[in-house]
C-alpha cells in the first residue's frame, strides 16, 4: 500500500489529515511534514528521513513553494515518489479510499482528476453548480 507524505507551509497539513481522519478513521502510513520556519535544506532533510519502503504520493500545498521545491529534489533519488501539488480535502479522501484498490500509477491519476472534481465554482442561481457533472 503506498504511503502519504504530506509537505507544506504551517500546520496545513495536520489540519488536512485530521479531517480526513475525522471522517475515515485513523489512517497509516502517513507522514507529514511542516516547511515552517524551516530553509529549504531543512525540508530536503525531514522528508529524506522518511523511509516509505515504496511508492509515495507526496502531497504539497501549492507548486513553486519551498515544499514543492524540496520534494523535487528529493524525488530525484526517490523515483517512486510522486508529487501532487494543491493539496485539498477531496484529493486526500480519494487517495486514502482508494490506495489499497487501484495500482499506484492509476491511483495518482485518479486522485489528480478526483482533486480537479471537488473544485467547483458557485454562482447565484442555486442549481449551476449542480450541473457541472
Amino acid at each position: 500500500m503506498p504511503a502519504a507524505i504530506l509537505v507544506t507551509h504551517g500546520r496545513l497539513g495536520r489540519i488536512l489529515m485530521d479531517c480526513v481522519e475525522a471522517t475515515l478513521g485513523a489512517q497509516s502510513d502517513v507522514f507529514v511534514v511542516s516547511a515552517e520556519g524551516a530553509s529549504l535544506e531543512q525540508i530536503i532533510a525531514r522528508v529524506g528521513e522518511i523511509a516509505t519502503g515504496g511508492p509515495a504520493a507526496v502531497f504539497v500545498d501549492f507548486c513553486g513553494g519551498s515544499p514543492y521545491i524540496a520534494c523535487r529534489t528529493l524525488q530525484q533519488t526517490a523515483p517512486d515518489y510522486v508529487i501532487l501539488s494543491g493539496v485539498n480535502l477531496p484529493m486526500l479522501l480519494s487517495f486514502f479510499t482508494k490506495r489499497d484498490r487501484l495500482p499506484f500509477a492509476e491511483l495518482v491519476e485518479v486522485v489528480e482528476a478526483d482533486a480537479h472534481r471537488g473544485i467547483r465554482l458557485s454562482t447565484h442561481e442555486p442549481s449551476a453548480d449542480l450541473e457541472k457533472k
